[in-house]
């Protein structure tokens, strides 16, 4: 019992990112690429505020099987707290990408305590500017000098995005107690996952002067994330003020100053993170005018380096994310359909997966220093060692001399001379 115990400790520690994915409802969604609206490239002097804080309990799997419909579980209690302050700007880098914003940040950090564990997040020392797009897995983050990470990105993914907002505009009736429905991939779309199988959302509208509407947002939504099932339950309010041309039937030309949702959320475990069951404040406002902002005291990052000191290795570019391995002794630059599950000194683990199905799994061991030259039948029988039972059958498998790895894998150059760095299998 105890090593088991240790074991979810350590799983836990090990998939906190995912976790903190979770808490902001982030998810990988499928849904048909949105081009960002006009109106928030245009909105250049409005500062938002937004913070989120949840509490709740997250549910880990006691076994690496996902499979059974008698999935035995750890609970453990989890408080978390983020806050956002950015402004959007003008790109000036020459993006050719149409659906491309870049954000100030002037504050942007997560606390969290898990089980017993304080987690920390926030953007790279220095790091102010970072690019935004919308594509068909949702929204993707990046700087121009190299890649977040996952834990990164994850802080800046919140519910109810100003992206996402539009959604949100009244019909010409401003009369209180009109009602309207939202639109269905709107709601996927507004609360990160994939896909709206029941229910949705209905917004009324309760209080309207000359130059604002109050609007009250409810429902129960019935949808899934990454496969698993996730039950949604949300109530709240926002003001939306008018704008100039709101008199002449421009619908849009207002903007939503304020927003406060509760979110009560119950979620399956899946193959890229445990389950839940949280309840999240989202409170969100924009202002014209920069408010004075807070100091910000703490680090966990130091710029274009890891905490470890290796350099992080850019130009950034959407679609990737950046690893470093804890003890500094390689990085990855992966794809952002890929997944961190597990990561420690002796491994890190990740995973695709793909509306629920696992689609792959990939484990990056690092090898000890090795006297002798390693040869391929020696890296063959690590590798099944190291899977087990999950072992099937080797497809293939090849060397590659130091000439022929990229300097871009983040290896040394006598690593690189050692390593087999391609080996195919598959897994049953």
């Amino acid at each position: 019992m105890n090593s088991f115990c240790e074991q979810c400790a350590q799983r836990r520690h090990r998939i906190y990112h995912i976790f903190f994915w979770l808490c902001c409802f982030v998810a990988c969604h499928p849904t048909l690429g949105l081009a960002i609206e006009p109106d928030v490239f245009r909105d250049l002097s409005s500062t938002f505020e937004i913070a989120l804080s949840c509490t709740g309990k997250l549910k880990f799997p006691v076994e690496s099987e996902q499979r059974s419909d008698s999935l035995e579980v750890v609970e453990q209690p989890v408080h978390a707290h983020s806050t956002l302050i950015y402004r959007h700007k003008a790109n000036t880098d020459g993006s050719e990408h149409a659906s491309e914003l870049v954000r100030h940040y002037d504050h942007a950090t997560s606390h969290a305590v898990v089980g017993r564990e304080r987690i920390n997040t926030q953007l790279p020392q220095g790091v102010k500017d970072i690019h935004v797009s919308t594509h068909e897995a949702g929204l993707d983050f990046w700087y121009r000098e190299g890649f977040l990470t996952q834990p990164e990105a994850d802080l800046l993914t919140v519910a109810f995005d100003p992206i996402y907002l539009n959604a949100l505009v009244p019909p010409r009736n401003h009369s209180c107690g009109t009602q309207w429905e939202l639109n269905q991939a709107a709601v996927a779309d507004l609360l990160c996952i994939d896909t709206v199988h029941l229910g949705g959302l209905k917004a009324t509208i309760t209080e309207s002067t000359g130059d604002r509407v109050v609007v009250k947002i409810k429902g129960e939504v019935e949808g899934a994330v990454s496969g698993a099932k996730a039950s949604i339950v949300v109530d709240g309010n926002y003001d939306w003020i008018k704008g100039d041309d709101t008199a002449g039937g421009d619908d849009t030309a207002g903007n939503v100053s304020m927003l406060h949702v509760v979110i009560k959320e119950a979620r399956n475990v899946s193959y890229t993170a445990p389950g839940i069951d949280i309840e999240a404040v989202i409170k969100m406002s924009c202002h014209s005018q920069k408010p004075s902002l807070p100091r910000i005291v703490a680090t966990s990052s130091n710029g274009g380096v890891s905490r470890y000191g290796r350099s992080r290795r850019g130009p950034g570019k959407h679609g990737f994310r950046w690893m470093c391995d804890p003890c500094n002794r390689y990085d990855v630059v992966y794809g952002t359909n890929w997944k961190i599950i597990e990561e420690s000194s002796d491994y890190s683990m990740m995973r695709l997966v793909d509306r629920g199905t696992l689609i792959g799994q990939v484990t990056v061991t690092p090898l000890p220093p090795q006297s002798d030259v390693l040869t391929l039948s020696d890296f063959e029988n690590d590798i099944e060692i190291a899977l087990g039972e999950q072992f099937g059958n080797l497809v293939s498998a090849s060397t590659y001399n130091a000439m022929m790895v990229p300097r871009s894998c983040g290896l040394p150059p006598l690593a690189r001379q050692k390593i087999c760095l391609f080996i195919g299998f598959t897994i049953i």
